[in-house]
């Protein structure tokens, strides 16, 4: 049986999907002074690992044609074959730690068993500890001269400056329409598969820009209906593969509070085995649509029921189910989390828990209706309402000040890293957003910076009702005794 993203993985340069890579790699490898240590970074399913063995094999190569390898020598064969020892590839989700880098500089000082060239494959390298990294930076700032180190990643910003400093980097984004339907045809030609061109179209735009995505969904609609594919096939394959519960449907129980309803029909999906992490991405696809429709770009017909804010929480909840699918034991856990958190209080219920939002607008012409002057006036009422969700959260805002308010966002003026990163967690920052929505009656969003200058908190007695504040109360002594307060909840 044909495995369609291991038959036709890239085998040259010329092959990658990317044309941009392509020709990127083909001029540092002529290059007499090519480098060393690379980054490959760029989404899943990209071509990442495929360029990085090509590579491998071009730099080993016995009979290289120009800069491509031949594939053929015995070289290249080894490689082809995972049977070099020259050759290491490390994965850096479980082998992360500062004894894994030990384990691999000390191999790469070592010479060559036949090759050429030791080339270091590692995977996921942002995965890796600060201690590990630490041991990482002095080999590829000075590799010895027979390696070559090659580190992926879908995650760049995680990596220290320091490093990414010392690499040079290859980025790899997701396909074009153009480079996509380039991939699927090499497919469908060496399957001789007869296929109509609106199943293509349909099949490429549930890709996600990813080549490997593409090539799987593919694999699994030629194995249920063979040589011969129409779009009706490939509309049912989606429809069961989605468990009939499309987007659209979707987004209307999630802007109608359905909460149970969801959690329901992602049971069922996940009886069928949907595959979570494909409908999670279509989900994103679908409200990427959405969020750019709100702001003006797009087809005014096809608005979210979900207003901007919401949009903004729901993405944030959908990248964070991303995160938790590697370690989820049950497949749609992850996206049942993310509706539970999503709708909070409001679950079927329709009333104004401390998460709702309703469909006002902050600003009206670009310009704020709410004032610095009013947050400072109301701060009081802002602790208030938070506080019975989350103390320490009411704790870390009695040290801030507000700085200034920008459209619909309030900038908050922080003074220490530690309050400033807690403030800034999804979960946190809905909170308080929350709070400033049940006080002001207007959709603010939260900014957090840190200053550089201490100033005076606007410390408040927050004992006193909401009903019963009229404004900023007089600076009390309460101010250390909330940070205690704070500290002994997080530590213990």
């Amino acid at each position: 049986m044909s495995v369609f993203h291991l038959k036709y993985r890239p085998q040259r340069i010329e092959d990658l999907d990317l044309e941009s890579v392509a020709k990127l790699l083909k001029k540092m490898l002529g290059d007499k002074n090519m480098p060393q240590s690379f980054l490959f970074s760029g989404p899943k399913g990209a071509g990442k690992t495929s360029a990085a063995r090509i590579v491998a094999r071009a730099v080993n190569c016995l009979n290289p044609e120009g800069v491509e390898p031949c594939n053929e020598c015995a070289n290249c064969r080894e490689i082809l074959n995972n049977s070099s020892l020259d050759i290491l590839e490390i994965d850096a989700a479980s082998n992360r730690g500062i004894d894994d880098i030990r384990n691999l500089k000390e191999n790469a000082y070592l010479l060559p068993t036949k090759l050429n060239k030791k080339v270091f494959i590692i995977d996921e390298v942002h995965m890796l500890t600060k201690e590990a990294f630490n041991a990482l930076l002095k080999l590829i700032e000075e590799p010895p001269k027979q390696t070559i180190f090659i580190l992926c990643t879908t995650d760049e910003g995680k990596i220290p400056e320091t490093v990414l400093s010392r690499l040079v980097n290859i980025e790899f984004h997701k396909g074009g329409k153009e480079e996509l339907n380039g991939s699927l045809k090499k497919i469908i030609e060496g399957e001789k598969i007869k296929i109509d061109k609106d199943s293509i179209e349909l099949i490429l735009s549930k890709s996600d820009g990813s080549f490997r995505n593409l090539q799987k969904t593919f694999n699994e609609i030629f194995l249920q209906f063979g040589q011969n594919i129409v779009l009706e096939d490939v509309q049912n394959f989606f429809i069961a593969k989605s468990g009939e519960y499309n987007e659209e449907e979707f987004e209307n129980d999630l802007a109608n509070k359905k909460g149970k309803i969801i959690l329901m029909r992602l049971e069922k999906m996940a009886e069928k085995g949907v595959d979570f992490s494909a409908y999670r991405q279509r989900l994103l696809a679908y409200f990427q649509q959405k969020l750019l429709t709100c702001l003006g770009v797009g087809n005014l017909a096809d608005r979210s029921k979900l207003n901007l804010v919401d949009l903004k929480r729901w993405f944030n909840l959908l990248i964070v189910a991303g995160k938790q699918e590697k370690d989820a034991f049950i497949d749609q856990l992850p996206l049942q989390l993310a509706v539970v958190e999503f709708l909070g209080d409001d679950n079927d219920k329709g009333g104004e828990g401390l998460q709702s939002r309703p469909k006002e607008e902050f600003v009206v012409d670009g310009l704020s209706i709410i004032k610095v002057e009013d947050v400072e006036q109301g701060w009081v009422k802002v602790l208030t309402a938070v506080k019975p969700f989350n103390h320490s959260v009411e704790a870390f805002l009695r040290s801030c000040r507000p700085k200034m308010v920008k459209g619909n966002t309030l900038v908050l003026e922080v003074f220490y890293p530690f309050h400033k990163d807690k403030l800034e967690e999804i979960k946190n920052k809905q909170i308080v957003e929350s709070g400033l929505f049940k006080v002001f009656n207007v959709e603010m969003l939260l900014e957090c910076v840190l200053g550089k200058i201490k100033k005076e908190p606007l410390v408040i007695n927050n004992d006193t009702p909401i009903e019963n504040v009229s404004g900023v109360a007089e600076n009390t002594k309460k101010g250390d005794e909330d940070i205690y307060d704070v500290a002994k909840e997080i530590f213990g």
